[in-house]
This record gives C-alpha cells, sequence and structure tokens, in this order.
C-alpha cells in the first residue's frame, strides 16, 4: 500500500494539484473492553466475510479473462489466502481494545505514509447489531479523539 500511495501522491503533484491528494483507506473494525471479546466475536463474521468475497469473485471470474483487469485472478488468489489473523496482522482490520485499535492506526499511518479517511466496515459477516453498536460507540468514545487531526 506504500508504494501505491506513493505512485498516487507522486502523480497527484506532478499534475499541478494542490497538497497531496486526499486518501481513503477501508478497514474492518470492531471494537471492545477486552482484546480476547474483540476476537471471539469478530474472528468467523471475518473469515465469512472474506471467504464471500473470494467465492463471488471467483464465481464471476471462472474462465473469464479481461485486458481491463489483468491482474484480478492473483488479486483473488492472494484474498483466498487471507484470514482474521492475518488482516489483523497486517493492519487491514483493527479490532481489539481501544488502546489497540489506536497503536494499529498510528502503526499503518506510519507504514503507509499517512492517509486521511477511514471507512469501517463494522458490521461484516453478519455481526449483530447490537454487538456492532457497542463497537461503534466504544470506538467514538476512545480512539476518535485521538485522531482528530
Amino acid at each position: 500500500m506504500a508504494r501505491l500511495m506513493k505512485i498516487y501522491r507522486d502523480a497527484w503533484i506532478a499534475a499541478g494539484h494542490p497538497g497531496q491528494g486526499r486518501v481513503m483507506l477501508a478497514f474492518h473494525m470492531f471494537c471492545a473492553e477486552t482484546r480476547e471479546k474483540a476476537a471471539a466475536i469478530a474472528r468467523e463474521p471475518l473469515n465469512i466475510y472474506l471467504k464471500s468475497i473470494v467465492n463471488a469473485a471467483s464465481d464471476w471470474m471462472s474462465g473469464v479473462a479481461s485486458k481491463d483487469y489483468p491482474n484480478y485472478q492473483k488479486t483473488i488468489e492472494f484474498l483466498s489466502k487471507e484470514t482474521f489473523e492475518s488482516q489483523v496482522e497486517k493492519g487491514g482490520a483493527w479490532v481489539g481494545t481501544p488502546d489497540d485499535i489506536r497503536k494499529s492506526i498510528a502503526s499503518y499511518d506510519g507504514q503507509v505514509g499517512g492517509f486521511e479517511s477511514a471507512s469501517l466496515q463494522v458490521n461484516f459477516g453478519m455481526i449483530g447489531q447490537a454487538d456492532a453498536e457497542r463497537s461503534m460507540t466504544l470506538f467514538a468514545r476512545e480512539v476518535m479523539p485521538h485522531f482528530k487531526n
């Protein structure tokens, strides 16, 4: 992602636009009072979500090649190996306590050279509404204030 963001920002500047452009990235997020509780609630739904994306895209790509998406099959192969653990480890899923998530955000931001906005998937893979609401409330109260800028 850091390489892709550098390409984007360099192209933005080369095109004569002011600043460095704005980047929005998508993340799965589940926040709970303990790391164990967050993982227990989010693990299976995230794994289900990842499998559903691979299944849907695999069906669509079955026997289809496109010059517009030359590496799409490689993307599907990559996604087929992703798990809850790999997503959390890489920073693609923010799951844990408010402190865990604050650290994940800061770490990922540093790794990719900064981003401006996060689009959060909060009820992925059939996480229940009550669990998603508790997670969002905790995130809003204890994580967001640390990232006002």
